[in-house]
């Protein structure tokens, strides 16, 4: 079987993408998330052809991942403060951005390197570790098209969702539902 990766986004803080574009330029430093920001990060796994029914193989990677998480934020925690300084992890990005110069072998697009998976999950694990913030994941589906908002349909349906945040619980959060910034970030990037 065809595994889909999932697509990972950071949705909150919003301007994410330009934080690490200023960061790899160098007109941010580390950290460029403050510690009372909520940050959110959203993996969406693939759609039910390309996983079984029953949900169960996203289930597992997504459980798969949140335990790679689990083990890279006490790697974080645990290395020594070097490795948690802007120079350190400025140059973790530049290689994560020429490793995908490298692979693509054609023009690249600022908005590939400041939205690649691998670049957002150090940024959201560094934060987390740097802070020694609290945090957790959350699994929705694989949704139901009764589930959905009409306008959500389309894009989330059969899909599986799994959110993390740098917060304790969802009681820790200032909205009323996990998946609410989700909602917002579809409406405001996806949806015309």
């Amino acid at each position: 079987m065809n595994r889909e990766t999932p697509r990972i986004r950071i949705i909150l803080p919003e301007n994410i993408s330009e934080r690490i574009d200023e960061f790899l330029v160098g007109k941010l430093r580390f950290p460029f998330v403050e510690c009372h920001e909520i940050m959110c990060i959203l993996f969406l796994y693939g759609k039910s052809s390309e996983f079984d029914n029953s949900g169960y193989e996203s289930l597992d990677l997504a459980t798969k991942t949140v335990n790679k998480f689990l083990w890279e934020i006490e790697s974080y925690k645990n290395s020594s403060k070097t490795k948690m300084n802007t120079e350190f992890i400025r140059s973790g990005y530049f290689q994560r951005e020429l490793q995908i110069r490298t692979d693509v072998q054609q023009a690249v697009h600022k908005e590939r390197i400041v939205n690649d998976p691998i670049m957002l999950s150090s940024c959201f694990m560094q934060h987390i570790s740097y802070y020694n913030q609290e945090f957790f994941f959350q699994i929705y589906g694989p949704l139901k098209k009764s589930e959905l908002l009409k306008d959500l349909r389309s894009y989330l349906e059969d899909r599986t969702i799994m959110l993390g945040f740098n917060r304790k619980d969802e009681n820790s959060l200032p909205f009323q539902h996990p998946i609410l910034p989700l909602y917002v970030w579809l409406r405001k990037h996806l949806i015309e």
